[in-house]
């Protein structure tokens, strides 16, 4: 039987062929069974016509260009090599089969089954080669992806290091090994760890290495890498681990940031609070620091201004010490303190010692920064002695005013002149006199003498309280003035002191006439007052 008549044996078959290689197919390719049914039966149908009509002549060409159309499609379509192959043998035992059973002698199947092997292999061998074609690009571009990516893992300005399961070392970059000074070959395939101070290798092995294990990430952990030459590198480094499918860990990606600065800049704000918490904890001006009115820190000079324990302050809301009347004031000034962040002048603020006795201050404030977080640091000046001292010289200078009024008031009214007759004037002299009293009574007597044409000038020293010498040499004085005038003086009232200290100085007794009382001197003008004519 020529080869023609065994495709025409074979054409009544088809159908059956078909639906043999869809069933079998789709038990063992999965990719298959995403199509639709109508799908199926037309992959399925071309293949076992590409079987029959190899029965008329296997021509390679054909089948060649008929692999690489197909079997492209299906890898990019997402079949596996293995799935397409599957087909490839099914369609071939299909073809055997239907052949066995339909032809009439071994000889003309064997005749079938000799042609179908002959398409199986050249489709084998198409299928292999378009996927290795495919492969082989793959693997190019991968190669070549895996080099740029290697040339911009090495180039990156961060310092990154990749470690494998077992903790080695297998890529750094360019920037990791500039900044501790290490060349790659001195790098590769050392364990990570080997490049941590002792503290921080400790916390490695301990903390930061069975969590990333575990849980796939750590982030901004602090370590100590050390430079070739010896110096520490601080550093803050997040890692995260790389896993399979099943979730299994293949290699960690760790980048560090570099925070020497930040680090010394902590280590030196660290030394000067300890230079300023020496200073300041013996200081004798009472220091404290507080935040939004809650006290952080004091020294021992205000817990002692306030009688309060440095332990219970600390804590404590500035309110508390505060006298209740100064308290809007002092949300005021707390309120401009946190929005201005600037130095405030002192006021004065009224604070509570613990036995409740009012202690009056002088507060100044300015901003800080204490352990890290925005402060106020106030100075407290205890005013209170000089509060004190101020309220006693006002009270001195209102008791001075009011002796400087009384005695304007005495100047004006202790030296009034009475005319008590024609010629004679009594001038009655109260409280103490100084030199300037003494020029006024001189000026005033003589004033009134002249006026009046006064013979007789009775003063009356009975409301003088003092005797010094000062007292009768304005006494002589007044005397004298008014003999000028031409003008008897009579003094009244003098007092013994008065007339021991006239003695005393040795006054001109005989040019004073004496009398003593106010009433004898009256007696003794009215007397010597010349008689009218008749």
């Amino acid at each position: 039987m020529d080869t023609s008549a065994l495709k025409a044996a074979l054409l009544p078959e088809r159908e059956n062929l078909i639906e043999t290689l869809i069933v079998e197919i789709l038990e063992v390719a999965p990719f298959y069974r995403e199509f639709p049914r109508s799908a199926q039966v037309a992959m399925s149908a071309r293949l076992i016509d590409l079987y029959l009509d190899a029965l008329d002549e296997v021509n390679p060409e054909a089948l060649r260009t008929f692999g690489i159309e197909i079997f492209t499609r299906r890898q990019e379509q997402g079949a596996s090599l293995l799935e397409v192959l599957h087909g490839i043998s099914i369609g071939r035992r299909a073809m055997a089969r239907g052949a066995l059973r339909i032809l009439s002698t071994a000889e003309l199947a064997g005749q079938v089954i000799e042609r179908a092997e002959q398409v199986a292999d050249e489709l084998v061998r198409t299928a292999v080669a378009v996927y290795e074609k495919r492969r082989d690009t793959e693997r190019r571009a991968f190669e070549a992806l895996e080099e740029r990516y290697q040339r911009l893992y090495q180039r990156t300005p961060a310092i990154m290091h990749s470690i494998d399961r077992e903790g080695r070392i297998t890529a750094v970059s360019d920037h990791w090994l500039d900044v501790l000074g290490y060349t790659r070959d001195e790098v590769l395939g050392r364990h990570s760890i080997d490049f941590l101070t002792e503290a921080s290798r400790k916390t490695a092995v301990e903390v930061n290495i069975p969590k990333l294990r575990a849980a796939g990430h750590v982030e901004n952990v602090r370590y100590q890498f050390i430079r070739k030459n010896g110096d520490p590198l601080d550093v803050r480094l997040s890692s995260v681990a790389l896993r399979d499918e099943r979730g299994e860990n293949l290699q960690f990606l760790a980048v560090a940031q570099d925070i020497s600065a930040e680090m010394d800049a902590t280590r030196a704000l660290r030394e000067s609070e300890e230079r300023w918490r020496g200073l300041t904890e013996l200081a004798p001006l009472p220091l404290a620091v507080h935040k939004g009115g809650v006290f952080l820190w004091v020294n021992e000079a205000l817990s002692r201004l306030l009688g309060v324990p440095r332990d219970e302050l600390v804590g404590m809301n500035v309110m508390r010490i505060v006298h209740p009347e100064d308290h809007e004031l002092l949300r005021a000034r707390l309120q401009q303190s946190r929005e201005g962040r600037v130095s405030l002048p002192p006021i004065e603020e009224r604070y509570l010692h613990a036995d409740g006795t009012i202690i009056y201050t002088d507060v100044a404030a300015r901003p800080v920064v204490f352990e890290g977080e925005n402060a106020t640091q106030i100075a407290v000046v205890d005013v209170t002695a000089r509060r004190h001292a101020d309220e006693v010289q006002r009270q001195n200078e209102a008791q001075a005013r009011l002796i400087e009024a009384q005695e304007a008031t005495l100047r004006a009214l202790s030296t009034p002149l009475i005319p008590i007759g024609e010629g004679i004037l009594v001038a009655p002299l109260i409280g103490r006199i100084t030199g300037d009293r003494a020029a006024g009574i001189v000026e005033t007597i003589a004033a009134g003498v002249v006026a009046q044409g006064a013979r007789v000038a009775i003063v009356d020293v009975t409301g003088v309280p003092e005797a010094d010498a000062s007292v009768v040499e304005a006494l002589v004085r007044v005397a004298q003035a008014i003999r000028l005038l031409g003008a008897e003086v009579v003094i009244t009232g003098i007092q013994p002191s008065i007339a021991r200290t006239l003695v005393d100085l040795g006054a001109d007794l005989g040019s004073l006439t004496t009398r003593g009382t106010l009433r004898d001197g009256i007696t003794h003008a009215l007397r010597a007052r010349p008689k009218r004519r008749a």
